[in-house]
């Protein structure tokens, strides 16, 4: 969408050297660190003006508001220490000691305890944010810098610049459970709402990686970002924001259609940014020229694609919206809509058969090209495979269909798994552990609906009990009968590491033929399902 509009609406001064911002709840304010003048400017949001300056110790680096927004927390790198601001007040009111060059923090999502990557001691330390004080220490591989947590607290991850690496911290336990590498120089983290999604910017890699936070692995990358530093998700998870230092640019990327729609340009080596709560704007931290960017986020309609039947929430961005009388699609008007405020609807599209441009009307008289919107065919789940699998889970499964581009998640009965790679007529998404053998229903959940004709089926362990007749001759061909259990979903059956051909009876039987053996003996009869393998030594001889 073409604007008179800027971008970029201001840059207002703050301290020396800053670094990093965080923003309260309400969206009213801005702390901004000041690592060369060690102190935190606070800006207000509504005047873009700062309105106070704390002073704090030496080198502050990372500020994270407290979700109740009372308070912030300031990693002080040259002092070893912690700040603890008073946000009503715009004081510190503690100093927690005890760190090792801490640079990144995050607080829980219920605020009762802070994360802080210390630098020196190669350890993330946990504290209590209800004493303000250490309480245990997380030892990490080499180079922790920045921390992120899940939404439900669960884990932390950590970015690792001396390792190349990204590691998982369990808050149950405060241990690492897995270590994830192939970064280089990775930086920045941040998770997306849902918690299905960790974003890793590689500062030295010009890249972003994502990492599926249910099987710990990197399901994607964005390439072509020069010397990425920060990254931010939209609390609606559409959209990301990445600095990219190597050419004073913010880039933007659609997460719906994975793509850099965007790559802003006019920062001054740009280092953190926070998104405001309604999403509609973006401060950008100017460590080259020491000012913070107002950026504002894209116009268009997002997300812009949906299924021909109607029905996807779409979110339309830009400018002078609040007197709207009408939105359409194409011709067609839209299935109902809401103004937000003068920047932003929330519309539902309607029923139709091909692309169309999204357009409001302005009052009684103007009317607006606001973004494009690509009709899919409707969601249709044809085909999964594979159609069963241990209890453990693990590899994938891949769905064949139609219109499937705005799959949110695929649900195993009740366990949503974010999917690793989305296309139009397929999607690959990692299987996830279950507590009990069984069939579970498979549904797609997209940005308008959710469908499901699939099931599949988690199979236990199997065992064998017997093999009846136990003997037979070298020369093979003697029928036998294996019982045991979960033997429904056998794939193969060796005896004496022969392939045999076999024939499933039930969950408990299977009947197969010897296959000749080179000398009389006793020989292994083993059974290997989509559930596992099992083997009977010697259960069956040779004569």
């Amino acid at each position: 969408m073409d604007t008179d509009e800027p971008r970029v609406v201001n840059e207002i001064p703050v301290g020396h050297a800053p670094i990093w911002a965080a923003i309260t709840p309400d969206g009213r304010h801005v702390y901004v660190t000041n690592f060369g003048a060690s102190s935190i400017s606070v800006i207000d949001t509504s005047t873009r003006n700062v309105v106070t300056t704390i002073g704090v110790t030496s080198g502050p680096w990372e500020i994270e508001v407290t979700p109740d927004g009372l308070r912030a927390y300031a990693a002080c790198f040259g002092t070893d220490s912690v700040a603890v601001i008073d946000t009503v007040t715009n004081t510190v009111t503690a100093t927690i000691p005890g760190l090792d060059k801490p640079l990144g923090l995050t607080v829980t999502p219920d605020g009762s305890r802070l994360y802080v990557a210390s630098l020196g001691g190669n350890r993330v330390d946990v504290i209590s944010t209800a004493t303000d004080t250490l309480i245990a220490s997380v030892p990490v591989r080499s180079g922790p810098r920045g921390v992120a947590v899940t939404p439900d607290g669960a884990q932390v991850y950590v970015t690792e610049e001396g390792a190349n690496a990204v590691e998982v911290i369990d808050t149950a336990t405060d241990t690492v459970i897995e270590t994830i590498t192939g970064f280089l120089f990775p930086r920045g983290v941040a998770v997306s709402s849902d918690g299905q999604r960790a974003y890793v910017s590689e500062y030295g890699g010009n890249r972003l990686g994502v990492i599926d936070t249910v099987t710990h692995s990197v399901v994607s990358t964005f390439t072509g970002l020069p010397i990425p530093f920060g990254v931010a998700v939209s609390h609606d998870g559409l959209l990301a924001y990445v600095t990219c230092d190597g050419n004073d640019s913010v880039a933007v990327i659609d997460l719906v259609s994975n793509t850099i729609i965007d790559t802003v340009p006019g920062f001054h080596a740009p280092s953190w940014l926070v998104i405001a709560p309604d999403d509609l704007e973006v401060y950008v931290v100017n460590n080259g020229n020491e000012t913070v960017s107002v950026l504002r986020a894209p116009e268009g309609g997002y997300p812009n694609v949906g299924p021909m039947s109607g029905g996807t929430p779409v979110t339309i961005i830009g400018e002078g919206l609040s007197n709207t009388t009408a939105v359409r699609f194409g011709c067609y008007p839209a299935a109902s809509f809401t103004i937000v405020n003068d920047r932003e609807i929330r519309a539902v599209s309607p029923l139709l058969v091909s692309d169309v441009k999204v357009g409001v009307t302005l009052g009684q008289q103007t009317t607006r090209t606001v973004g494009r919107f690509y009709y899919l065919p409707d969601s249709m789940l044809t085909l999964i495979s594979p159609k069963s699998g241990p209890l453990g889970g693990g590899g994938t499964l891949t769905v064949t269909g139609r219109g499937l581009i705005t799959t949110i998640s695929v649900h195993f009965g009740d366990v949503a798994v974010t999917p690793s790679s989305v296309l139009d007529d397929q999607v690959i998404v990692a299987v996830p552990p279950a507590q009990t053998a069984g069939p579970v229903p498979i549904t797609l959940l997209t940005r308008s609906n959710s469908y499901g004709r699939a099931t599949y089926t988690y199979v236990g362990p199997p065992h064998i009990t017997s093999v009846t007749p136990s003997t037979g001759s070298t020369a093979g061909g003697s029928p036998v009968l294996i019982e045991g259990a979960e033997l429904a979903f056998t794939q193969s059956v060796t005896i004496g590491g022969v392939a045999a051909a076999f024939g499933i009876i039930s969950n408990t039987r299977i009947a197969a033929v010897t296959p000749p053996a080179g000398a009389p003996g006793p020989a292994n009869v083993m059974v290997t399902t989509t559930g596992g393998t099992a083997t009977a030594p010697g259960a069956f001889a040779y004569i």
